[in-house]
């Protein structure tokens, strides 16, 4: 079968339980502004200790990209209310 980046109309997916949970979580108001306040806590305490490491600047540029785009990954996940029920159905 020859797949493309059309959408096939008899296309199916298997959402497994633990991914249907975490959507669920990412929608609970406040949990990814939560989840950012962490992020940027722990990137400046990252930003502190790299000071004093004994990593490569490069290195340390990666670590420090990576929470910036999880980080920035994660935003648009930001509701303010459920917007799917336990089927993972919408509401």
């Amino acid at each position: 079968m020859i797949m493309n980046n059309e959408t096939q109309p008899n296309a199916t997916a298997l959402i497994s339980p633990e991914i249907l949970q975490a959507v669920k979580d990412l929608q609970q108001e406040g949990y990814v502004n939560a989840l950012c306040e962490e992020l940027e806590e722990i990137i400046e305490f990252f930003i502190c200790e790299l000071r004093i490491a004994e990593i490569d600047d490069r290195k340390k540029m990666e670590y420090l990209f990576t929470l910036k785009q999880t980080e920035k990954a994660l935003k648009p996940f930001a509701v303010s209310e459920w917007t799917m029920d336990e089927e993972g159905n919408e509401v």
